[in-house]
């Protein structure tokens, strides 16, 4: 991507960068991947696996019942139903999640904070707004792609899933114990509280797939701060002049 004109100003207007590092326990992979991949995967994982045909014989029977449908035409329908997520690959470093993902994550982190009473709802910034609509505005993760450093999955897991269609098996990959490095920027001056509040809540909460099945769960490892200082001015006496010319109006209006 070509360097915006704007590039000098950049730490002017986000004064506050953050450089991070998350280790998370167990990263589960959301993305779809291509059907015939899914299932030349699983055709594989049934010929040494026992069990695994065992549950397939068993949803097939399960899919007969509950659709009235006879043998072959369940077989056809829980082929259907089969898929497997997983993570996007770069050819030349291996497996990553999306920027947005953790983007996302956070915002999640702050909307759990505000809700249990960690921070406060209202009151952010010069409009007051909600920090609900505050925070994804003002905070931003830099990197495009957050490289797993691996080259493949540790390994995938299999779960049954219900859907408005019948049951069916879900595979999804997943990394143990991986590392993520990132950049946050920002043009809010957020306490260390605030950010104690953001992160631990979402070191619960976790990043990627199933987080409701308790995966995703991190540690925040690293977390260093770097001021722009001559930016940090620059932004405060903007603030304060667009203040006073506010008060000023104000007070013309009410005279």
């Amino acid at each position: 991507m070509p360097e915006s004109v704007f590039a000098d100003w950049r730490t002017k207007s986000y004064p506050f960068t953050f450089q991070g590092e998350l280790l998370v326990g167990t990263l589960v992979g959301g993305v779809p991947s291509d059907k015939d991949i899914a299932r030349g995967w699983i055709e594989s994982s049934m010929k040494d696996k026992e069990s695994n045909q065992q549950r397939i014989q068993e949803l097939v029977a399960q899919t007969m019942v509950e659709r009235n449908v006879t043998q072959a035409e369940a077989v056809e329908i829980v082929n259907d139903l089969k898929n497997l997520n997983g993570f996007k690959k770069d050819p030349e470093r291996g497996l990553f999640i999306d920027g947005r993902q953790l983007k996302a994550a956070l915002k999640e982190a702050v909307s759990v904070a505000v809700a249990a009473g960690k921070l406060e709802m209202t009151g952010w910034g010069s409009t007051r707004k909600w920090l609900t609509n505050y925070f994804p505005e003002h905070v931003f993760v830099m990197e495009e792609r957050l490289y797993l450093s691996v080259e493949k999955p540790t390994d995938v897991f299999q779960q049954f899933v219900h859907t408005h269609r019948g049951s069916s098996i879900q595979y999804q990959e997943y990394v143990e114990s991986v590392s993520i490095q990132f950049t946050v920027v920002t043009d809010h001056d957020f306490t260390d509280k605030d950010w104690a509040m953001i992160w631990t809540t979402g070191e619960m909460n976790g990043l990627g797939a199933s987080r409701s099945q308790g995966y995703g769960t991190y540690q925040v490892t690293r977390w260093d701060k770097t001021v722009d200082e001559k930016g940090l001015a620059a932004l405060k006496a903007h603030l304060t002049a667009k203040s006073k010319t506010t008060r000023a109006k104000k007070t013309e209006a009410e005279a």
